[in-house]
């Protein structure tokens, strides 16, 4: 008897005996409903079981994955039965860097982002169309001007031209970086005299005028912070993610007993639509009240064991901190956001409140950084590699060959912000990184290599959650031009999806609750309508979700509905 076949046994086992009744057995009430899927191409990411044909889950968990023969003992004859005409089930996708929270309120503000409005003229006609809120301020998100047709931003001098008298902020579409005009700049007392913040800068042109960039969020929060989001626009977000196929989500922008307020409550009612798993930031003003109350929050849809830090601020908004400096010294520059003792510190303290850091680092500068902390708070708490702390690199946009290898010495993991290849490769190319350097970007072949559990995501609000699109463009490479950058560090198809599964399992710390489907596993798992392994390449950003699943929970309907 094969392992598969021998816990599909010992499972149905346990489950006839739980539904077991005392008298004649007639008495059914109570036995747990078994879903039983056949006719379906399943992608286990189960080294042991890598393709089966049918599963059989029951309350939330999977009984029996394999062969019908085998799957359809297991479940039983009272089970539910849906043929999937040969669609394809993988695994739940976990979106591992991912701003849930933060980027909902999104959806209560006017969306200017490139995605939606490729144009600066028509981002300027959307703001013009604003009504300001409550707080009498116009709010507008996702200018980029790197990614507009015109390569300009909504400057102060262009939002003055619409409201003259009423304040404006629109935030950047990296999230580290805003515009405003020049109400919103007297409220806040900044003028040309003022100087700039560390880790950031307030732009100002040839003339030594501002013109209304706040560039990194140091400078940005002088003028405005981010607009708050609720429990409902939580749970819209959450719906979306789900609508992509994720099944594990997650917020390392805990800021406040506010938002942690909300996130408990959100996850308490068992309705929102993916598991969350949580990190406080280590600025947070609240930050000892937020770490007393990290047990007392937790529940079985919201985990925190991060804390996060950042050691710079972002590529194509000119705070990234790199090595070499930016190719084109106008685009950016600087270093790191703190001195290496200070982060030092902050990693410590980390590892001695029993967290695990997860660091922002996009430039190789501020990975070197992130790793040198790492590895003085290994030595310095005599938690080491393998203590289980899983400490990880957040975005590591540009790394060295050398650096992922020191990152398999200290276990150290990073997730990779791969759709900057296809997004933002070009600006790369041109100005930030160069034609050489840019071919660093994402390196996830060498994640592989070194076996550091990669895995890649979106960022929510900065590039709309999509899975699917990430994996194509880790396996191809391709910019939005159509250029290849980095051919080397492309991936296979099927590391790709290891990258969103069972990687995503290992760096949250649950590949032994979900991340592939083996029978005592969460029943997470994608309803796609072909299988990205085996097509050609090119053609996986085609794939479409049809169903998502949580826990056995059914939370996309795309086409296919297993419950009433």
């Amino acid at each position: 008897m094969n392992r598969s076949i021998a816990l599909i046994a010992a499972f149905s086992l346990i489950l006839v005996g739980a539904c077991s009744k005392s008298g004649n057995g007639s008495d059914n009430s109570n036995t747990p409903d078994i879903t039983v899927l056949l006719n379906a191409d399943i992608v286990t990411m189960d080294s042991e079981n890598p393709s089966a044909n049918a599963m059989a889950y029951s309350g939330g968990r999977i009984i029996a994955v394999g062969d019908e023969t085998d799957v359809r003992t297991a479940a039983g004859d009272t089970a539910t039965v849906h043929d999937l005409g040969g669609r394809t089930i993988v695994p739940g996708f976990f979106e591992t860097h991912d701003h849930l929270f933060m980027s909902s309120n999104t959806a209560v503000v006017t969306d200017v982002s490139p995605f939606v409005t490729p144009t600066l003229s028509e981002a300027l006609v959307k703001i013009a169309s604003t009504a300001p809120g409550e707080d009498g301020w116009v709010t507008a998100f996702g200018a980029d001007q790197e990614l507009y047709e015109e390569r300009r931003g909504p400057t102060r001098d262009l939002l003055d031209e619409i409201f003259p008298e009423i304040p404006v902020i629109v935030f950047h579409l990296s999230g580290h970086g805003g515009f405003a005009n020049s109400e919103a700049l007297r409220i806040a007392g900044i003028d040309e005299d003022t100087p700039d913040p560390t880790g950031g800068y307030l732009e100002k042109d040839d003339q030594g005028r501002l013109t209304g960039y706040l560039a990194g969020q140091p400078a940005l929060f002088l003028v405005r912070d981010y607009p708050l989001a609720n429990k409902d626009t939580a749970l819209l977000a959450a719906k979306q993610r789900a609508a992509a196929g994720v099944t594990t989500a997650s917020d390392l922008s805990i800021l406040s007993s506010d938002i942690l307020d909300v996130l408990v409550e959100a996850t308490s009612s068992n309705n929102l639509a993916v598991r969350l798993v949580g990190g406080f930031f280590v600025t947070a003003p609240d930050f000892e009240e937020l770490v007393s109350r990290r047990k007392d929050s937790e529940n079985d849809l919201l985990r925190i064991p991060f804390v996060k830090t950042w050691t710079d601020g972002s590529l194509q908004g000119g705070t990234g901190y790199l090595l070499d400096g930016y190719f084109d010294p106008k685009m950016g520059g600087g270093g790191a956001q703190g001195s290496q003792e200070f982060f030092n510190a902050q990693v410590l303290r980390m590892y001695e409140l029993g967290f695990w850091p997860a660091i922002h680092a996009n430039g190789d500068g501020a990975v070197e950084v992130a790793l040198n902390a790492i590895e003085f708070a290994q030595q310095e708490s005599g938690k080491d590699s393998d203590s289980g702390v899983r400490p990880q690199i957040i975005h590591a946009q540009v790394t060295t060959e050398n650096q992922i290898e020191r990152m398999a010495k200290l276990g150290v993991s990073p997730t990779f912000f791969t759709t900057h290849v296809y997004y933002w490769g070009d600006l790369h190319a041109e100005r930030t990184l160069g034609p050489e350097k840019v071919n660093r970007i994402s390196a996830m072949a060498d994640g592989f290599k070194y076996g550091v559990h990669p895995t890649m995501h979106n960022d929510p609000p900065v590039t709309p959650v999509n899975p699917i699109l990430n994996m194509w463009i880790a396996v191809n490479r391709q910019s939005s031009s159509g250029k290849i950058y980095g051919p080397d560090q492309a991936i296979t198809p099927e590391q790709a999806l290891a990258a969103y599964t069972i990687n995503g399992a290992y760096q949250f710390g649950l590949e032994n609750e979900t991340g592939s489907l083996e029978t005592g596993k969460m029943a997470d798992f994608v309803v796609l309508d072909s299988n990205p392994l085996k097509m050609d390449p090119d053609d996986i950003r085609d794939v479409s979700v049809q169903a998502t699943v949580l826990r056995g929970r059914q939370t996309f309907d795309g086409g296919i509905k297993f419950s009433e």
